[in-house]
């Protein structure tokens, strides 16, 4: 058995990438039996499963079109098959990856890994299908090991080589190995545990702060703002937007350039990162660098992206701040550089085996100053998805009446459009479009992005059902969702900005190409205030009431605007959005709400 260490598995990392390499299917799969066969000590095996059976004609289209008629089966250990399944569609998606797993489970059992290819073989992905997880087998959890060619694989390595280390020789069964395997939550314990050590490392090797309570505060939220940028660059380089000499993995070629230079007197955060930070990614002028003469050396190719977690702040422009070499290395080698990132926001159905966007929230909720006195608690996903769903249950009984509670039930539960009255579905649809989604104590999101999440899934589930497809890519569908449909408040202004930042993300996995537009201003989407101190957000009754009802439609035309708008026109219409606002509350005048406290009437 070639695997001696499991913290070194040189085997598994390069017959992943012989696999990820591969030319065409055939040399797929033998790469892959290869690595199961040989390295895994999995058993040869070799025959197709049909995957066009019963229920093959109800599948969404896509999903219909994607699917081969047959998977392989190409090696097996104790009752668990590895199948590969190539699909004839750029992107792997949940709805191919779950007709397929049930498919297979119907001939196979339900042990399965199953190893999914795109059109063009760059993407792979090993499933693992968890029909135990709910009692609807039609819909398992999907939990992905995920390879990209030319991309390091850390996470996968380590994973795949833990499986076998648990089977061969801690004497684990082959099946709870690799569900072992393809469990997020060690990953996550594990780098939320590296991300501890390397914050409070980087909280006292900083220095610049006064050494009293206010200054330690300021010094705790200066290096967690650092740390966010960071892993933020470190989410959006999987995009390929960001390169340094050609190249994508970003920071850590920025890292080597900058070790390789022969000044004495160098330091990265003041040499580069500021200049990333601050010219590139979210500069005065909104203007996109990545030609400019005077960055090219020091920070390479690098979009203008509008984000505000690049905004310059008090503490960012204090010349007496310093951030050591050594703290930044700490921070790439010794925590991002262990782990595979991924832009996508897994759901309690389908998840990457790797850090996601959550984990800002995560790290944020828990490392947060005054956290108990506080009562900020991060919220689980599976948590947030049934409080989502069982919202929009209660909210389409009481807009749609003529529907059963079990037909809407299945709808937003499963999915099953199909159980829904064809004369219904023109009524849900505009249900869901007129929805407004608050939260009041908004913390780092996790609400408003399992409501994104679910009324995508809900529209996605629809239109399927439909003869006229969506216009709208996944892009403009969820920023359609984000300004149309989410509102959220918090008093932590530094956990608004986290919430933003989430969505900003949950865009940026949806945008394909190698420009992406600047992001959009959710300033007035995710806000700071104190919620519950406001008035109660419904019209006051008094003579005047249509005045202000002018002035509250023009703020929201005016809002709408803002979403998209970047440089000189953003920062007019910002100026007006402010002038209006404050018109709102002169008018409102004892009615509206204190300095601090987010008035609903004049906010959204």
């Amino acid at each position: 058995m070639p695997i001696i260490d499991i913290h070194d598995a040189k085997d598994v990392d390069e017959a992943l990438r012989r696999i990820a390499t591969a030319s065409d299917d055939e040399r797929r799969v033998q790469e892959a039996r290869r690595l199961f066969v040989e390295t895994l000590d999995f058993a040869y095996a070799d025959n197709l499963i049909p995957l066009r059976g019963a229920g093959w004609r109800a599948l969404p289209d896509a999903a219909r079109q994607a699917l081969p008629s047959d998977a392989q089966r190409i090696a097996a250990r104790d009752g668990v098959s590895l199948a590969y399944i190539p699909l004839d569609a750029e992107r792997i998606a949940a709805s191919a990856v779950n007709a397929a797993a049930k498919a297979i489970a119907g001939m196979l059992g339900d042990d399965l890994i199953l190893l999914f290819a795109n059109r063009a073989g760059d993407m792979l992905h090993f499933v693992q299908p968890d029909f135990d997880f709910t009692r609807d087998t039609a819909r398992p959890r999907l939990r992905r090991l995920v390879i990209r060619r030319g991309e390091r694989h850390r996470t996968a390595v380590q994973q795949l080589a833990n499986m076998w280390d648990a089977y061969g020789r801690q004497g684990v069964s082959t099946s709870d190995a690799v569900r072992q395997a393809f469990s997020v939550e060690p990953v996550t314990q594990a780098f939320f545990d590296d991300y501890r050590r390397a914050f409070d490392a980087a909280k006292q090797a900083i220095s610049g702060f006064d050494r009293d309570p206010a200054g330690e505060e300021r010094r705790h939220i200066f290096a967690q703002t650092l740390f966010n940028r960071l892993m933020f660059i470190y989410f959006v380089q999987r995009k390929g937007w960001l390169a340094y000499n050609g190249d994508p993995e970003y920071l850590q070629a920025l890292w080597q350039a900058h070790q390789a230079r022969p000044d004495a007197d160098k330091n990265f955060y003041s040499d580069r990162l500021r200049l990333l930070f601050f010219a590139g990614l979210n500069n005065e002028r909104s203007e996109d660098l990545t030609d400019a003469e005077r960055t090219a050396d020091l920070i390479g190719v690098v979009p203008f992206l509008n984000g505000g977690l690049f905004a310059m702040t008090e503490m960012d422009a204090d010349s007496r701040v310093y951030v050591p070499d050594e703290v930044i290395q700490e921070i790439l080698k010794k925590l991002f550089d262990k782990y595979n990132f991924t832009v996508a926001e897994s759901t309690p159905y389908d998840q990457e085996v790797a850090v996601d966007p959550e984990m800002l929230g995560k790290v944020f909720e828990e490392l947060v100053t005054g956290r108990h006195e506080s009562g900020s608690y991060y919220t689980p996903r599976e948590v947030v998805a049934f409080m989502c769903r069982e919202a929009l249950k209660g909210y389409l009984e009481r807009q749609c009446p003529d529907l059963s509670t079990a037909a809407i039930a299945a709808f937003v539960d499963d999915r099953a459009a199909a159980q829904l009255p064809r004369s219904a579905k023109p009524a849900v649809s505009a249900a869901l479009d007129d929805v407004r989604v608050v939260d009041p104590a908004c913390g780092s999101g996790a609400y408003l992005l399992g409501m994104m999440q679910e009324l995508l899934a809900l529209r996605d589930a629809l239109f399927n059902e439909t003869d006229a497809p969506d216009p709208r890519d996944e892009y403009d569908r969820k920023l359609h969702i984000i300004g149309n449909n989410l509102y959220g408040v918090d008093k932590d202004e530094f956990a608004v900005n986290i919430a933003q930042l989430r969505l900003w993300l949950s865009l940026a996995i949806e945008y394909e190409g190698d420009s992406p537009p600047p992001l959009p201003n959710l300033d007035f989407k995710a806000s700071a205030g104190d919620s519950l101190l406001a008035p109660a957000p419904k019209p006051i009754l008094q003579t005047d009431m249509f005045t202000e009802r002018i002035m509250a439609d023009k703020l929201g035309v005016l809002k709408a605007d803002y979403l998209r708008s970047h440089g000189g026109e953003k920062r007019r219409l910002a100026d007006e959005i402010k002038s209006a606002e404050s018109e709102l509350r002169l008018a409102l005048g004892d009615a509206a709400a204190p300095e601090g406290v987010a008035d609903w009437r004049v906010l959204f």
